[in-house]
């Protein structure tokens, strides 16, 4: 999926007026519109037959926990429309796809064109109905993102390359000296804490680390993001450290319903000490 790639209004346009022409009919763009509702994570779209479809051009479906067809699978009608960029579609339009939803289910209306004030504040009327709008800048703006229609030669990006530098925790500054706060650091390791050590009560240590411990160490001392010192039992033989619950609590790996929220972590080793920084969730 394409990120952090800023493109200007007219350019924007100018791909719509590009992406309007490619259709030689509204009936190319329904096809199109069936590929695309796939790739943006509906299920089972079929294009309606081409009369008497009664305001519905296409039907999917979307199911919910996990993907399994049930109560929570919700039904999605679609009106498309391949008007001129520029354009508006009249509001009487998308009322008559509400019309012909059935309560409970999801419209969506695609265009080209555009959509008046009224009709978007129409969108809000009936919630047991709701309908997805989504104009010509908005559908190609969404094939950019999904790449979908659209390739993309790499470009040198030196913000790209201070945003990764702003991310890393390394020892050595740029001009090769020690940061203060990491004088006594031997090693910075990057390491996920996830949710099998979280669910099993553990705290499994960076290989690195493990193998920088003594042979006879049996309890470290442990800086869990910025939490007192906590001595905590080594158990190197399987490269883990144990009694850690109260840290997952307070940290809020272990949320208050139970749930676990694993992280991104920067483990810092010196001689007396281990202290862990959670990252992200």
């Amino acid at each position: 999926m394409r990120k952090n790639i800023e493109i200007s209004d007219k350019k924007i346009n100018d791909f719509l007026e590009q992406f309007y022409g490619y259709f030689e009919s509204g009936y190319a763009f329904e096809e199109f519109l069936k590929v695309y509702l796939e790739k943006i994570g509906l299920d089972e779209v079929v294009v309606t037959q081409r009369s008497a479809d009664g305001g519905i051009d296409l039907e999917a479906i979307r199911y919910g926990v996990g993907g399994f067809a049930g109560a929570d699978a919700v039904d999605y009608y679609v009106q498309a429309k391949r008007n001129k960029p520029g354009t508006t579609i009249p509001i009487e339009k998308v009322r008559a796809l509400r019309g012909v939803m059935p309560s409970g289910s999801k419209g969506i209306f695609i265009t080209t064109a555009n959509y008046s004030k009224r009709t978007e504040e129409f969108d809000d009327v009936d919630p047991s109905r709701p309908i997805i709008l989504i104009d010509g800048k908005a559908l190609v703006e969404s094939c950019i993102d999904n790449e979908i229609g659209f390739v993309f030669t790499p470009v040198f990006s030196k913000d790209a390359m201070d945003a990764l530098k702003d991310e890393s925790d390394d020892i050595v500054q740029e001009d090769g000296s020690i940061c203060e706060e990491n004088k006594d650091v031997k090693l910075v390791v990057d390491k996920q804490i996830s949710a099998n050590d979280i669910r099993a009560r553990i705290l499994r240590l960076p290989k690195a680390i493990n193998n920088l411990l003594p042979d006879d160490a049996h309890k470290a001392k442990v800086i869990f993001n910025g939490l007192p010192v906590k001595e905590l039992t080594i158990a190197k033989s399987r490269g883990y450290l144990a009694g850690v619950t109260d840290l997952y609590k307070e940290s809020g790996l272990i949320a208050e319903d139970g749930s676990y929220n694993p992280c991104k972590a920067i483990w810092k080793y010196s001689e007396d000490k281990i202290e862990i920084i959670i990252k992200e969730h």
